[in-house]
């Protein structure tokens, strides 16, 4: 082939290669088929698995809780005395859904309401912690590290707790949620279906975080009753003293220079006091927890004639704020004198008409307490007739409150606020119809008290009313002023 042939040839195959290129780069680019992604396979929501927290402090409901109790554990907790955790297995059950099958650590709980686990005339209270050790430090119950069950043996009724916390919450006192279970434990445990307890929402890291915004310092607990806020009670640098305890808190603060400081502040008076309480406690708070703690009878409180069962909050500049606990003693709660005083004073015998229904006043810097005889006799007075008014003080806050103008106006107020509160949402009724509720885990005696219990909030808001009128000015029936 002539040389001239083959320049033709390969001048074609370049020109030919030019154009496929050159319509190649301008030609709109080829649609490619994706392939399919690959679809995550969802693991569907196992319907009976328990997820609501919700539910478990509902009192609309009533709850299954199965505790298995090693014969190790059992030996322990047969033992009032003994106060430390140790092995259990717990599993809550709500209608159709339940929690797994879990390791917890578990103790008897209470003060003079305190039982070992064998004990069968009454029953025992517990706390259990989720949260524990190396192996279980993270797990919790729904978002609980530890649930408190109360056997209620001071509380015939069954709703005074459940009722009081509520109020405290409704008036914005930080305070637990309740709930109701049907508590059974592992056939090696005298009489194991123990009946109806108190779901109670316990007070540690996890209740602070979710009722304050502000750092924690100290949770400080009252261990002793009689317990003045007092610099001599305060103890020294420990967890835990003849006084109080260090709930929360002690191992990134371990000392007491927030309470120190308190102690020793609030032993001021009239405006000294409260400016003070003003800055180092959360004072509207405080002035309405006093107001609950009276409209509730809460006579097993700080303002009450026991000054015991309270607690309070420290934030990192040392600020207070109390918090409630034990409201089983509320609502006209009388259980002395439903048994014969011989049964406490072997010289005196108490009178049972009062069963749920005294009242202490909601205005005096001091009361007496169904109890108060108990008291009276060991001091000597033998008089019936003056035992059962034998006289206490009452926190030394409160009574200061009392004693001055601004403080006393707020907290006639605040009574008066939990009053309207009591009537705006049927209190009464309310308490008839948790009754209905738990009515299957409950007996007769119960339901009279619950009676009882109703009708002592109405009785109750009659006695506001008069001690309202008594002490404070008032214009269209609105509190202005009051000493």
């Amino acid at each position: 082939m002539a040389s001239r042939d083959l320049k033709v040839i390969w001048g074609s195959v370049i020109v030919s290669v030019v154009l496929v290129v050159g319509f190649a780069f301008n030609a709109e680019p080829a649609t490619i088929a994706a392939p399919h992604p690959t679809a995550t396979p969802t693991t569907p929501a196992d319907p009976t698995a328990l997820t609501d927290i919700n539910k478990i402090f509902d009192p609309s409901q009533i709850s299954d809780i199965q505790l298995d109790i090693p014969a190790k554990s059992q030996k322990v907790l047969d033992n009032r005395s003994r106060d430390e955790y140790v092995p259990a297995t717990f599993q809550i059950t709500i209608g159709t859904q339940k929690s797994p099958k879990m390791e917890v650590r578990i103790k008897i709980k209470g003060t003079t309401s305190r039982y070992g686990i064998n004990t069968t005339y009454q029953f025992s209270s517990y706390k259990v912690k989720f949260a524990f050790g190396k192996q279980h430090k993270t797990q919790t119950l729904l978002g609980l590290k530890s649930l408190t069950l109360n056997a209620m043996t001071q509380d015939s009724s069954k709703v005074h707790e459940t009722f009081a916390y509520e109020v405290y919450r409704a008036m914005g006192v930080p305070a637990s949620r309740t709930g109701y279970a049907h508590i059974k434990l592992s056939k090696n445990i005298p009489k194991p279906d123990r009946g109806l307890y108190l779901v109670l929402e316990s007070l540690d890291d996890v209740f602070l975080g979710a009722n304050f915004k502000d750092v924690n310092q100290h949770l400080y607990e009252n261990n002793h009753n009689f317990t003045e806020i007092v610099p001599a009670y305060v103890g020294g640098n420990q967890k835990v003293t003849p006084r109080y305890q260090v709930k929360e808190g002690w191992k990134a603060t371990p000392n007491r220079d927030d309470l120190r400081t308190f102690a020793k502040g609030i032993q001021s008076n009239g405006k000294k006091l409260w400016d003070f309480l003003e800055t180092n406690t959360d004072r509207e708070k405080l002035i309405m927890l006093f107001a609950v703690d009276n409209f509730t009878g809460g006579w097993d409180t700080y303002s009450g004639p026991l000054l015991n069962n309270y607690q309070f909050r420290s934030n990192q500049l040392g600020k207070m704020t109390f918090l409630p606990w034990g409201l089983d003693n509320t609502w006209g709660e009388n259980y002395f004198n439903d048994v014969k005083g011989s049964r406490w004073v072997k010289s005196y015998t108490v009178p049972s008409k009062l069963h749920d229904d005294f009242f202490f006043p909601v205005d005096s810097k001091t009361a007496s307490f169904p109890g108060s005889f108990m008291i009276a006799y060991n001091a000597g007075v033998t008089d019936p007739a003056k035992m059962t008014n034998y006289q206490l003080g009452r926190g030394q806050l409160f009574r200061k409150c009392l004693a001055y103008s601004p403080c006393a106006t707020l907290y006639f107020q605040d009574l008066q606020k939990v009053s309207d509160w009591a009537t705006a949402t049927n209190l009464s009724k309310r308490m008839i119809a948790q009754g209905a509720v738990i009515k299957k885990l409950t007996n007769g005696y119960s339901k009279a008290e619950q009676t009882r219990t109703s009708n002592w909030v109405t009785k109750q808001q009659s006695r506001v009313a008069k001690a309202i009128a008594k002490h404070c000015e008032l214009t269209e029936n609105v509190i202005q002023s009051c000493k």
